[in-house]
């Protein structure tokens, strides 16, 4: 691989084989998380939209005691109530900010804060003092992929939250329905519009929120599972 630059690089890619070839774990360092009380962030996004701009139908959050009556969610049928939607998300942000004083707000790779940046920038709330907050420098937002990728040379072949988490001699995590992801809900959310038989639309939306209950404890899974090594 002549391309890679630097040592550091070239070794991890010697050690990423290595995991890959043996089904070894390779820890480089021991990961640091903040400490608080954290909060588990994932949201579920259209981006099949008449105006052509990605819709979060699903923002959805674990707090304490990270068990399923404390799974919330926010909830929007369709892209007509996207504002509607983020407004609700930032009065929640509020709610989180004042009850907990040390909010770590867990969300895995950079896809939750580029969406909020794009949300902000679209309803032209850049200065909003809740989006200011969680965008500026003491962001109570945390990307939990980042200690595994500074610390970890993992034995699979994409660092995604399922591969990580689904692995068994890692974290051992396995979805409800084993079918489920990120295309999978957004089909399923299409459905869900479509269909006109109530029990049928209800069942496709406990569908969905089983989906991004499960996203949200598998950060929290991969969280206990870092301060375990």
């Amino acid at each position: 691989m002549p391309y890679l630059k630097g040592i550091h690089k070239k070794y991890r890619a010697v050690l990423q084989a290595k995991a890959y070839q043996t089904n070894e774990m390779f820890k480089i360092q021991t990961p640091v998380l903040p400490e608080g009380t954290w909060v588990h962030f994932d949201i579920e996004v259209n981006p099949l939209t008449d105006h052509g701009e990605e819709h979060v139908y699903l923002w959805g959050f674990l707090k304490p005691p990270y068990d399923g009556d404390a799974f919330e969610y926010i909830w929007t049928d369709h892209e007509g109530e996207d504002e509607k939607g983020w407004l609700q998300f930032l009065e929640l942000m509020e709610n989180y900010r004042q009850q907990y004083s040390d909010l770590i707000l867990c969300h895995f790779s950079n896809y939750e804060v580029s969406t909020i940046k794009r949300y902000a920038k679209r309803y032209t709330m850049e200065d909003h003092p809740i989006v200011e907050w969680l965008l500026g420098d003491d962001s109570p937002l945390f990307d939990i992929q980042k200690p595994v990728k500074d610390n970890f040379v993992l034995p699979i072949a994409s660092y995604g939250l399922k591969q990580i988490c689904k692995h068994e001699g890692l974290v051992n995590f396995q979805w409800q329905d084993d079918e489920s992801g990120s295309q999978w809900s957004v089909v399923q959310f299409i459905k869900y519009r479509l269909e006109l038989i109530k029990e049928r639309r209800e069942q496709m939306k406990k569908d969905i929120l089983t989906y991004n209950f499960d996203d949200v404890m598998a950060t929290r899974k991969l969280e206990e599972w870092l301060r375990s090594q």
